[in-house]
């Protein structure tokens, strides 16, 4: 590391290997002057680069970053005696002028392509005429050889009065170096920022607070994106930095180790955050390297890069980014939780405004615990030599909890440290269990006490099948969170649930509050996905581990299996109601038969929408909501069926409805006629109006086309005349306007005409407003319809065009291609998991029609970059034999280009 513990600034090394290339610049016409100095720094980027490369395990992130800084100081001093000699200053000006590295720069913190902070400063009174020329003349050859410059010249009473309320200018100074100029400046810079602590120090803190309370609202407080933020997200470099900022204010030291004086925060913790920042510096600089500018988001393709790079390997089925990411998370939560307790002391101590009197707010829990001012402490040193002193902290957790209060800090770091003392006996305990299960189903405020619980390590230490996915990912572009923060943020949705302050799927305002047992709902929810700490296979895996939690908290066995039912069925809804008929009648029967009654059904349902609300922003639509609420009205019917209750049959829905709508009874008989049986079971009967209109308009012009925007998306019922490809060619032109299929239905009717209905989204909604846009699209869909347009033309343009609204790249190496014979009675189901493409659905509708088979219905789905799309088709209106359903597939990968290793199952 190139800083010791005694050293308040890091030490940047000289590159002295510069000095001859550059020792006659000053001299050097301006335009080989910098072109000199450009190529310079790209060959030494390109060095810096090769060699953090070739010794990845050995060069640390912080040597990187200060070979950075060295080059470019070795640059600006010789640009900045070259601008101020050809300004006509004298050779001793560096008496009365000074340059400073200031911000990130002045840390010696200097990535690839990091802007540079550069403080010129100068002696008070009168300015020699060479001063002024001179930094303009320094300024414009920064900007000409390459540097992002942030440059401000001052005088030291100009930069003394300006720091008395300009913090962020404040913020930058404080971490200055000098670079050039006579020993005063340093002097003098020295005791400005002395009388600045001085002065504004409670000020300047409470400042930084806000300011990252502010970046947190911007950013959001989550620690474990997917995809972060290298400098800003929490726990990254921006944390950091604010802990080096109070280390200064508060102990006059830039050392992070100077923290150690305000208690609680040992050097470990210390070492720990320079641990991390050298980690995140290296990742900085490894990605500004390889996509040669600024790049501070750590995508999937960057982290399968560096991954590679690192050396990491796939190990017990997890794969080497996941290796690679669960050790990212576990340093900058370390980062996390040193900011909080730091905060927290700072806070305690005065530091961030008038000092709490705490003994007002102080109120005793029990023998154990006190509250103050909110949060929950330790009363006594001796409570860690406590025989029971794991059954104490979960008790603990569940009165806090009943009295909205929050485990301080301090506590937390203690119980971070003493997790030995949650044994087995604690574990075992059975009434102790209850305990857990009381916290459980006091929905409305769960979240935030296993939140604490999880952060200090208590709730792993006593649900080890948690505590496994502590910090880790499952990799793909389409989650948002790590496990274990999408876990407890599908809690904390419940949460909302019941304060009202979320409304949930149609109908749980309802039956939400009617569950009985929530404590088992929540801790079905916690462990929904303890299986992926294995990787594939969750569903399976993560419903054995239920019945080892059981037995360690109490259940009954009516209880356990409630809560297996539960794991096990997680994702059963939602994928049902995306990847399949969920209304075909044989499906529906098997379907009903495994949510067993309503009470589970509606669990079922509740979790589901925690579940799927949790995976990230916006990827619960309202289409899907509506599709979970049919298929729960769907299974609820049926059940009601089974007990006796005969609703009306879908024939006689659609023929009441079509009659209402004005047709007589005949007609209303003739056009359900027309229909196939599926249609009758698939289609609500306020769809009817539409259908009717588009097949009219189909009858009499040859197509018919009707769309509608709702939740961010566009709803598209057509018609056309049928014809062989003509499914592919219709998703092929649908492409080629740029609009992506999320959703299909289609059906045929009796007298050769097509019904579609299509979910599209595209890059641009705004499109969805032009009617230009979708009188084009029926001028070509006419022609697609006659067989007279090159859709595949239209394709190969988008394809050229893609470059916006990309999801992130996970590079999907996974495909699978599965045939399916039991759950339809009348059709094969091909479910196809393939990266996502330009161009894939017309490709596989395709390749589908060119093997002689019907698509009758289709579920599309686009989960991130993977296209997930189930087709029911088939042959002559009749399944195809078990032979036929292998033909297609090996068709099918054949057409994908996947080769034979794409997987045959799930």
């Amino acid at each position: 590391m190139a800083v010791t513990e005694s050293s308040h600034i890091v030490n940047v090394p000289e590159a002295r290997h510069l000095a001859g290339e550059l020792a006659g610049l000053s001299d050097t016409p301006r335009a080989d002057a910098v072109a000199l100095v450009k190529a310079l720094r790209a060959r030494e980027f390109k060095a810096i680069a090769a060699a953090q490369l070739e010794h990845i395990n050995e060069t640390t992130g912080v040597d990187v970053v200060t070979s950075i800084a060295g080059l470019t100081d070795t640059v600006i001093r010789a640009l900045a005696k070259r601008a101020f000699a050809r300004a006509g200053a004298p050779k001793d000006w560096e008496r009365r002028v000074a340059l400073f590295a200031i911000g990130g720069y002045g840390r010696g913190e200097l990535n690839p392509y990091s802007d540079i902070d550069l403080l010129v400063l100068t002696e008070d009174g009168r300015l020699g005429d060479w001063v002024k020329p001179g930094n303009a003349e320094l300024q414009t050859l920064l900007w000409d050889v390459g540097f992002q410059v942030g440059a401000s010249m001052r005088s030291l009473s100009e930069l003394e009065r300006i720091l008395r309320d300009d913090f962020v200018t404040a913020t930058a100074v404080i971490e200055q170096r000098k670079l050039m100029g006579d020993p005063p400046f340093a002097l003098a810079m020295g005791k400005l920022l002395e009388s600045f602590r001085r002065k504004r120090a409670k000020d300047f803190l409470a400042f930084k607070r806000d300011e990252l309370l502010k970046r947190r609202a911007q950013v959001g407080e989550s620690l474990f994106l997917m995809e972060p933020n290298l400098k800003s997200n929490p726990g990254c470099l921006r944390d950091v930095q604010l802990l080096r900022n109070s280390a200064f204010i508060v102990c006059g030291s830039r050392n992070l180790l100077a923290l150690e004086e305000l208690e609680v925060i040992t050097r470990q913790d210390l070492r720990d955050v320079i641990t991390a920042n050298d980690h995140l510096l290296g990742l900085r600089s490894l990605n500004h390297f390889h996509h040669g500018r600024k790049h501070d988001v750590f995508q999937l393709a960057d982290q399968l890069r560096v991954a590679k790079q690192l050396g990491y390997q796939d190990v017990s089925k997890l794969r080497a980014v996941e290796h690679l990411m669960k050790r990212h998370y576990a340093q900058v939560l370390q980062v996390h939780q040193t900011l909080e307790l730091t905060l927290s002391r700072l806070r305690a101590r005065g530091h961030l405004g008038r000092k709490p009197i705490l003994i007002l707010s102080r109120r005793v829990l029990d023998q154990d615990f006190t509250a103050v001012d909110g949060k929950v402490y330790l009363s006594h040193k001796g409570f860690w030599q406590l025989p029971d002193a794991g059954h104490r902290l979960v008790r603990m957790c569940r009165l806090a909890q009943s009295r909205d209060l929050r485990i301080s800090f301090e506590l937390q770091r203690e119980i971070r440290a003493n997790l030995a003392a949650v044994k087995d006996d604690a574990r075992h305990d059975p009434v102790l269990g209850r305990v857990f299960l009381a916290i459980l189903g006091d929905v409305g405020r769960v979240k935030p006490i296993l939140s604490d619980m999880h952060s200090c390590g208590l709730l792993g230490a006593y649900l080890p099948e948690f505590g496994v996915l502590t910090c880790h990912m499952q990799f793909d572009s389409y989650h948002q969170y790590t496990v274990d923060e999408h876990t407890l943020i599908a809690v904390g949705n419940l949460d909302a649930v019941a304060r009202g302050e979320l409304p949930g799927l149609p109908g749980m305002d309802r039956l939400f509050p009617a569950v009985k047992r929530k404590d088992l709902l929540v801790l079905g929810l916690l462990l929904h996905d303890v299986g992926k700490y294995m990787g594939r296979g969750h569903v399976a895996r993560g419903a054995l581990m239920v019945e080892p939690v059981a037995r360690r908290l109490g259940l009954d066995d009516a209880e356990e299996d409630l809560v297996y039912f539960l794991v096990e069925r997680h994702v059963a809804l939602s994928d049902a109601s995306r990847m399949r008929d969920f209304r075909e009648p044989s499906f529906l029967k098997t379907f009903t038969e495994r949510m067993g009654d309503q009470e589970r059904l509606d669990m079922l349902y509740c979790l589901t929408y925690a579940d799927a609300k949790a995976v990230g922003e916006g990827i619960l639509t309202g289409w899907q909501e509506a599709l979970l609420a049919e298929i729960r009205d769907a299974v609820g019917e049926e059940l009601r069926r089974n007990a006796g209750h005969v609703p009306p049959s879908h024939h006689e829905a659609v023929r009441d409805e079509l009659v209402r709508l004005g047709h007589n009874r005949e007609q209303a008989e003739a056009w359900v006629g027309e229909l196939p049986h599926s249609y009758l079971y698939q289609v609500p009967t306020s769809e009817l109006p539409r259908h009717v209109q588009v097949l009219r308009e189909a009858r009499d012009a040859g197509i018919g086309l009707v769309h509608e925007e709702k939740d961010r998306f566009a709803h598209l019922t057509a018609a056309l005349p049928d014809r062989h490809g003509l499914f592919a060619d219709v998703t092929a032109t649908l492409t080629g306007h740029q609009f992506d299929i999320i959703d299909l239905r289609t059906w045929v009717t009796a007298s050769g005409l097509v019904l579609y209905h299509f979910r599209l989204s595209t890059a641009n909604p705004a499109r969805f407003k032009e009617p230009a846009v979708w009188k084009k699209l029926r001028d070509d869909l006419l022609l697609t319809g006659k067989g007279t347009l090159d859709a595949a033309a239209l394709v190969a343009r988008r394809k050229g065009a893609i470059g916006q609204g990309k999801p992130a790249d996970s590079r999907f190496d996974d495909p699978a291609v599965k045939v399916e014979q039991r759950t339809s009675d009348h059709h094969t189901i091909v479910d196809i998991h393939a990266k996502d493409e330009p161009g894939i659905l017309s490709t596989l509708c395709r390749a589908i029609s060119a093997y002689g088979c019907n698509i009758t219905y289709a579920c599309i789905n686009t989960m991130g970059d993977v296209a997930v799309d189930v087709f029911y088709v088939d042959r002559g209106g009749a399944k195809l034999s078990d032979q036929d359903a292998e033909g297609l597939r090996a068709h099918l990968i054949a057409s994908l280009g996947l080769g034979a290793g794409a997987r045959a199952e799930g």
